[in-house]
């Protein structure tokens, strides 16, 4: 087994930040694996049994099956919700001030322990059924981002995907199937004023948590990434150090999409064929104004450091 550490791609940022067709994409080129988002692996997968990528339940999938039966012993509910547990206790929203202090990142590597040992062989078994080098893991998380740091054996380069805070708050507010679980019709919605704060929340708690790790840090806005595919690519194999990986672009724009093994995640990752990628700018027309100037008004710093226009 390859004992070097596993090269893990976070992909952090608020949801509905376009981080479901990014990492699919990704997982088109050779050597990489996108698993969806994994924190909520234990959870989706193994104790609710929802659908993986491929379109089969998580323990009927040929790949996540030997994933957990090779490392693990088999698909156990009981590790499952024991690994929920640690993780809970030390990887989430409200633990990041503990994260920003010396003192504090000691006390929750000692809370998480054997989670943090778990989530490392995990990963190594990810790649080790995938045959891959780099996983992509859209989490997007900040908490859990920084806890994955952590993990023996993880060598973790963070994305930071950042969007239009007004055209994410329009797709939170929006009706949107969840086909993969037979108990929630919908997908989970917030209002303007809740996407705003968690916006301004979750990209400020990013920031904080890698600045002091530049080389291993790129902040990529998902307009830019729509806007010239070839060169956010090019930057983002290059935070990886994959270089010499081939783009999984057709002409300038569009994506063949494959099956993918994703453990959860927005509905698009089900998609599979050719896409071209394309703005979505449907917030600008339909999006009603009084949300607009709302969203605006509540993430005016970071608007403006991220070089949105302010209508």
């Amino acid at each position: 087994m390859d004992s070097s550490p596993v090269k893990v791609l976070y992909v952090a940022g608020l949801g509905r930040s376009g981080s479901t067709i990014l990492a699919n994409t990704l997982g088109q080129v050779d050597g990489f694996f996108s698993g969806g988002e994994l924190n909520f692996i234990w959870k989706h997968a193994l104790i609710e049994n929802r659908l993986c990528g491929c379109g089969r339940p998580s323990r009927e999938c040929p790949f996540w099956g030997p994933v957990f039966d090779g490392e693990f012993g088999g698909q156990s509910e009981s590790l499952a919700r024991e690994m929920m547990r640690l993780q809970y206790s030390g990887a989430r929203t409200r633990h990041i001030p503990l994260m920003l202090t010396e003192g504090g990142r000691e006390k929750i590597r000692t809370r998480l322990g054997k989670f943090l040992d778990n989530t490392g062989r995990l990963y190594g078994a990810i790649r080790s059924v995938s045959g891959s080098r780099v996983v992509v893991d859209t989490s997007k998380e900040p908490a859990y981002g920084y806890a994955l740091g952590m993990v023996p054996g993880v060598d973790l380069r963070v994305l930071h995907l950042v969007r239009d805070p007004r055209a994410a708050a329009y797709s939170w507010a929006k009706k949107k199937p969840q086909p993969d679980s037979a108990d929630r019709e919908f997908m989970h919605r917030k209002t303007p004023t809740q996407s705003a704060v968690l916006w301004d929340a979750w990209n400020a708690a990013i920031e904080a948590l890698w600045r002091r790790s530049p080389d291993k840090y790129l902040r990529l806005r998902y307009e830019d990434f729509i806007a010239d595919p070839r060169t956010s690519f090019e930057a983002m194999l290059k935070l990886v150090g994959e270089e010499g990986a081939e783009l999984p672009l057709v002409g300038d724009r569009e994506v063949k999409l494959g099956i993918s093994h994703t453990a959860s995640g927005n509905p698009n990752r089900f998609d599979t064929g050719a896409v071209e990628l394309k703005q979505d700018q449907a917030w600008t027309e339909r999006m009603n104004g009084r949300d607009q100037k709302l969203v605006t008004a509540l993430t005016l710093p970071l608007l403006a450091r991220y070089h949105y226009p302010l209508t």
